[in-house]
Protein backbone atom coordinates (compact mmCIF):
# COMPACT_ATOMS: atom_id res chain seq x y z
CA UNK A 1 0.00 0.00 0.00
CA UNK A 2 1.37 3.48 -0.87
CA UNK A 3 2.58 5.43 2.14
CA UNK A 4 -0.12 8.07 1.68
CA UNK A 5 -2.97 5.56 1.34
CA UNK A 6 -5.77 5.37 3.87
CA UNK A 7 -6.03 1.93 5.52
CA UNK A 8 -9.09 -0.12 4.66
CA UNK A 9 -11.69 -0.68 7.35
CA UNK A 10 -14.12 -3.56 7.70
CA UNK A 11 -16.55 -1.62 5.46
CA UNK A 12 -14.16 0.04 3.00
CA UNK A 13 -11.62 -1.00 0.42
CA UNK A 14 -8.30 0.27 -0.89
CA UNK A 15 -7.38 3.77 0.31
CA UNK A 16 -10.62 3.93 2.28
CA UNK A 17 -12.60 3.68 -0.95
CA UNK A 18 -16.19 2.60 -1.25
CA UNK A 19 -16.53 -1.09 -2.04
CA UNK A 20 -18.37 -1.78 -5.28
CA UNK A 21 -19.41 -4.81 -7.30
CA UNK A 22 -19.81 -5.22 -11.06
CA UNK A 23 -21.24 -8.28 -12.74
CA UNK A 24 -20.34 -9.40 -16.26
CA UNK A 25 -23.09 -11.62 -17.67
CA UNK A 26 -22.09 -13.66 -20.72
CA UNK A 27 -23.97 -15.90 -23.13
CA UNK A 28 -23.34 -17.88 -26.31
CA UNK A 29 -24.74 -15.93 -29.24
CA UNK A 30 -25.24 -17.02 -32.82
CA UNK A 31 -21.80 -15.70 -33.78
CA UNK A 32 -19.91 -16.31 -30.56
CA UNK A 33 -19.61 -14.89 -27.08
CA UNK A 34 -21.85 -11.99 -26.08
CA UNK A 35 -21.93 -9.79 -22.99
CA UNK A 36 -24.74 -7.70 -21.49
CA UNK A 37 -23.95 -3.99 -21.23
CA UNK A 38 -25.90 -0.81 -20.65
CA UNK A 39 -25.35 2.79 -21.66
CA UNK A 40 -25.65 5.02 -18.63
CA UNK A 41 -27.96 8.01 -18.89
CA UNK A 42 -26.14 11.36 -19.27
CA UNK A 43 -27.47 12.59 -15.92
CA UNK A 44 -25.61 9.95 -13.87
CA UNK A 45 -23.00 11.38 -11.50
CA UNK A 46 -20.42 8.69 -12.26
CA UNK A 47 -19.48 7.85 -15.85
CA UNK A 48 -22.41 9.52 -17.62
CA UNK A 49 -22.98 8.19 -21.12
CA UNK A 50 -20.50 5.36 -20.65
CA UNK A 51 -21.15 1.75 -21.60
CA UNK A 52 -20.85 -0.38 -18.47
CA UNK A 53 -21.75 -3.72 -16.97
CA UNK A 54 -24.47 -3.81 -14.27
CA UNK A 55 -23.06 -2.84 -10.91
CA UNK A 56 -22.77 -0.28 -8.16
CA UNK A 57 -21.66 0.46 -4.65
CA UNK A 58 -22.05 -1.96 -1.77
CA UNK A 59 -25.04 -1.07 0.37
CA UNK A 60 -24.25 -1.15 4.11
CA UNK A 61 -27.14 -3.62 4.38
CA UNK A 62 -25.29 -6.04 2.07
CA UNK A 63 -22.98 -6.78 5.00
CA UNK A 64 -24.24 -9.60 7.23
CA UNK A 65 -24.90 -9.16 10.94
CA UNK A 66 -21.97 -10.23 13.09
CA UNK A 67 -23.95 -13.20 14.37
CA UNK A 68 -25.07 -14.35 10.94
CA UNK A 69 -25.36 -17.93 9.80
CA UNK A 70 -24.20 -17.79 6.18
CA UNK A 71 -26.33 -20.85 5.36
CA UNK A 72 -29.59 -19.01 5.96
CA UNK A 73 -29.56 -16.91 2.78
CA UNK A 74 -26.53 -18.36 0.98
CA UNK A 75 -25.94 -21.53 -1.02
CA UNK A 76 -23.18 -22.88 -3.23
CA UNK A 77 -19.53 -21.94 -2.75
CA UNK A 78 -18.92 -20.94 0.87
CA UNK A 79 -18.18 -17.40 1.99
CA UNK A 80 -14.79 -18.65 3.16
CA UNK A 81 -13.86 -20.03 -0.27
CA UNK A 82 -15.07 -16.84 -1.97
CA UNK A 83 -13.10 -14.73 0.49
CA UNK A 84 -9.92 -16.67 -0.25
CA UNK A 85 -10.37 -16.17 -3.99
CA UNK A 86 -11.04 -12.46 -3.56
CA UNK A 87 -8.38 -11.74 -0.94
CA UNK A 88 -10.80 -10.24 1.56
CA UNK A 89 -12.55 -11.27 4.77
CA UNK A 90 -15.61 -13.47 4.51
CA UNK A 91 -17.58 -10.51 5.90
CA UNK A 92 -16.59 -8.40 2.88
CA UNK A 93 -16.96 -11.33 0.49
CA UNK A 94 -20.57 -11.75 1.62
CA UNK A 95 -21.28 -8.05 1.08
CA UNK A 96 -19.65 -7.94 -2.35
CA UNK A 97 -21.40 -11.06 -3.65
CA UNK A 98 -24.73 -9.80 -2.30
CA UNK A 99 -24.10 -6.43 -3.95
CA UNK A 100 -23.31 -8.05 -7.31
CA UNK A 101 -26.47 -10.17 -7.24
CA UNK A 102 -28.59 -7.26 -6.02
CA UNK A 103 -27.32 -4.88 -8.69
CA UNK A 104 -27.98 -7.43 -11.42
CA UNK A 105 -31.56 -7.83 -10.21
CA UNK A 106 -32.12 -4.07 -9.84
CA UNK A 107 -30.59 -3.06 -13.17
CA UNK A 108 -31.32 -6.02 -15.42
CA UNK A 109 -34.00 -8.15 -13.76
CA UNK A 110 -32.16 -11.45 -13.22
CA UNK A 111 -31.94 -13.31 -9.92
CA UNK A 112 -29.04 -15.62 -9.05
CA UNK A 113 -30.94 -17.53 -6.38
CA UNK A 114 -32.39 -20.90 -5.43
CA UNK A 115 -35.86 -21.54 -4.06
CA UNK A 116 -36.89 -23.61 -1.04
CA UNK A 117 -36.69 -26.80 -3.07
CA UNK A 118 -33.08 -26.07 -3.97
CA UNK A 119 -33.85 -25.30 -7.61
CA UNK A 120 -32.30 -22.36 -9.47
CA UNK A 121 -35.02 -19.78 -10.06
CA UNK A 122 -36.23 -19.99 -13.66
CA UNK A 123 -38.35 -16.81 -13.80
CA UNK A 124 -37.75 -13.61 -11.85
CA UNK A 125 -40.65 -11.59 -13.26
CA UNK A 126 -42.91 -12.37 -10.30
CA UNK A 127 -40.61 -10.28 -8.10
CA UNK A 128 -40.86 -7.05 -10.10
CA UNK A 129 -42.42 -5.13 -7.19
CA UNK A 130 -39.53 -6.17 -4.97
CA UNK A 131 -37.11 -5.10 -7.68
CA UNK A 132 -38.57 -1.60 -7.63
CA UNK A 133 -38.41 -1.51 -3.84
CA UNK A 134 -34.74 -2.53 -3.95
CA UNK A 135 -33.91 0.06 -6.58
CA UNK A 136 -35.46 2.81 -4.46
CA UNK A 137 -33.69 1.47 -1.31
CA UNK A 138 -36.97 0.83 0.50
CA UNK A 139 -35.86 -2.72 1.30
CA UNK A 140 -32.53 -4.51 1.46
CA UNK A 141 -31.53 -7.58 -0.52
CA UNK A 142 -31.48 -9.49 2.78
CA UNK A 143 -35.06 -8.39 3.50
CA UNK A 144 -36.13 -9.54 0.06
CA UNK A 145 -34.49 -12.96 0.31
CA UNK A 146 -35.91 -13.54 3.78
CA UNK A 147 -39.42 -12.51 2.74
CA UNK A 148 -39.46 -14.68 -0.38
CA UNK A 149 -37.55 -17.56 1.26
CA UNK A 150 -34.82 -17.56 -1.36
CA UNK A 151 -31.07 -18.20 -1.15
CA UNK A 152 -28.37 -16.52 -3.16
CA UNK A 153 -26.46 -19.12 -5.19
CA UNK A 154 -22.76 -18.28 -5.10
CA UNK A 155 -22.09 -20.99 -7.69
CA UNK A 156 -23.75 -18.82 -10.35
CA UNK A 157 -21.06 -16.14 -10.29
CA UNK A 158 -17.29 -16.13 -10.02
CA UNK A 159 -14.70 -13.50 -9.02
CA UNK A 160 -13.02 -12.09 -12.12
CA UNK A 161 -10.97 -8.91 -11.43
CA UNK A 162 -10.38 -6.08 -8.98
CA UNK A 163 -9.77 -2.41 -9.76
CA UNK A 164 -9.42 0.68 -7.57
CA UNK A 165 -9.59 4.24 -8.81
CA UNK A 166 -10.90 7.74 -8.27
CA UNK A 167 -14.00 9.21 -9.87
CA UNK A 168 -15.06 12.77 -9.06
CA UNK A 169 -12.81 12.79 -6.03
CA UNK A 170 -14.07 9.54 -4.52
CA UNK A 171 -12.10 6.29 -4.35
CA UNK A 172 -13.85 3.07 -5.40
CA UNK A 173 -12.59 -0.47 -4.86
CA UNK A 174 -14.50 -2.52 -7.42
CA UNK A 175 -14.69 -6.28 -7.67
CA UNK A 176 -15.78 -7.74 -11.01
CA UNK A 177 -17.69 -11.02 -11.17
CA UNK A 178 -18.60 -13.11 -14.20
CA UNK A 179 -21.88 -15.00 -14.46
CA UNK A 180 -24.22 -16.82 -16.79
CA UNK A 181 -27.95 -16.26 -16.93
CA UNK A 182 -30.03 -19.00 -15.25
CA UNK A 183 -32.10 -20.97 -17.79
CA UNK A 184 -35.53 -19.42 -18.26
CA UNK A 185 -34.53 -15.95 -17.11
CA UNK A 186 -34.09 -12.91 -19.34
CA UNK A 187 -32.44 -9.52 -18.92
CA UNK A 188 -34.08 -6.18 -19.62
CA UNK A 189 -33.25 -2.48 -19.74
CA UNK A 190 -35.95 -1.22 -17.37
CA UNK A 191 -33.71 0.77 -15.06
CA UNK A 192 -33.57 4.52 -14.62
CA UNK A 193 -29.76 4.35 -14.80
CA UNK A 194 -29.60 3.16 -18.41
CA UNK A 195 -30.63 4.81 -21.66
CA UNK A 196 -30.31 1.46 -23.43
CA UNK A 197 -28.99 -2.05 -22.82
CA UNK A 198 -28.46 -5.18 -24.86
CA UNK A 199 -26.21 -8.12 -25.73
CA UNK A 200 -23.11 -7.39 -27.80
CA UNK A 201 -19.92 -9.19 -28.71
CA UNK A 202 -16.91 -7.83 -26.78
CA UNK A 203 -15.11 -7.20 -30.07
CA UNK A 204 -17.98 -5.13 -31.46
CA UNK A 205 -17.94 -2.93 -28.36
CA UNK A 206 -14.20 -2.40 -28.67
CA UNK A 207 -14.56 -1.58 -32.36
CA UNK A 208 -17.25 0.93 -31.40
CA UNK A 209 -14.88 2.49 -28.87
CA UNK A 210 -12.13 2.81 -31.47
CA UNK A 211 -14.61 4.49 -33.83
CA UNK A 212 -15.71 6.97 -31.16
CA UNK A 213 -19.20 5.48 -30.87
CA UNK A 214 -18.84 3.88 -27.44
CA UNK A 215 -17.48 5.47 -24.26
CA UNK A 216 -15.54 3.04 -22.06
CA UNK A 217 -13.78 3.55 -18.75
CA UNK A 218 -10.47 1.70 -18.49
CA UNK A 219 -11.67 -1.14 -16.20
CA UNK A 220 -14.58 -1.90 -18.54
CA UNK A 221 -12.29 -1.74 -21.57
CA UNK A 222 -9.85 -4.15 -19.91
CA UNK A 223 -12.55 -6.73 -19.20
CA UNK A 224 -13.80 -6.56 -22.79
CA UNK A 225 -10.27 -7.09 -24.08
CA UNK A 226 -9.92 -10.14 -21.86
CA UNK A 227 -13.27 -11.54 -22.97
CA UNK A 228 -12.12 -11.37 -26.59
CA UNK A 229 -9.79 -14.28 -25.78
CA UNK A 230 -12.74 -16.64 -25.34
CA UNK A 231 -15.05 -18.10 -27.95
CA UNK A 232 -17.75 -19.61 -25.72
CA UNK A 233 -19.25 -19.23 -22.27
CA UNK A 234 -17.69 -22.47 -21.05
CA UNK A 235 -14.25 -21.05 -21.86
CA UNK A 236 -14.95 -17.93 -19.82
CA UNK A 237 -16.27 -19.81 -16.82
CA UNK A 238 -13.46 -22.35 -16.91
CA UNK A 239 -10.91 -19.54 -16.84
CA UNK A 240 -12.60 -17.69 -13.99
CA UNK A 241 -10.95 -19.90 -11.37
CA UNK A 242 -7.57 -18.75 -12.74
CA UNK A 243 -8.43 -15.05 -12.53
CA UNK A 244 -5.80 -12.68 -11.20
CA UNK A 245 -7.50 -10.81 -8.35
CA UNK A 246 -4.48 -8.68 -7.56
CA UNK A 247 -5.55 -5.07 -7.28
CA UNK A 248 -5.07 -2.77 -10.27
CA UNK A 249 -4.77 0.80 -9.02
CA UNK A 250 -5.58 4.04 -10.79
CA UNK A 251 -4.37 4.50 -14.36
CA UNK A 252 -1.48 2.09 -15.03
CA UNK A 253 -0.13 3.97 -18.04
CA UNK A 254 3.15 2.03 -18.02
CA UNK A 255 1.52 -1.40 -18.08
CA UNK A 256 1.75 -2.80 -21.64
CA UNK A 257 -1.61 -4.53 -21.22
CA UNK A 258 -3.34 -1.15 -21.37
CA UNK A 259 -1.13 0.52 -23.96
CA UNK A 260 -3.88 0.76 -26.57
CA UNK A 261 -6.28 2.46 -24.18
CA UNK A 262 -3.85 5.23 -23.34
CA UNK A 263 -2.50 5.74 -26.84
CA UNK A 264 -5.72 5.54 -28.86
CA UNK A 265 -7.67 8.77 -29.31
CA UNK A 266 -11.07 7.79 -30.71
CA UNK A 267 -12.89 10.31 -32.88
CA UNK A 268 -15.60 11.90 -30.77
CA UNK A 269 -18.81 11.01 -32.57
CA UNK A 270 -21.20 10.80 -29.62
Amino acid sequence: MPSNATPATEHTGFNGGRLAATIIVVRDGDEGLEVWVQERVPTMRNYPGHVVFPGGGVDPRDFPPRTWDSGELWSGASTISMARLMGVTRYKAHALVFAAARELFEEAGALLVRDLGGDVLADARAYHTDRLALESHRISFTDFLEKERLKLDADLLAPWARWAGVDRGQWFDTFFFVATLPPGQALDATTFEAADANWFSPQLLLDGWRAGLVRLALPTWAQLVRLCDYARVRDVMNSASLSDLRLVIGEPVDDPRYHEYFTTIPIERI
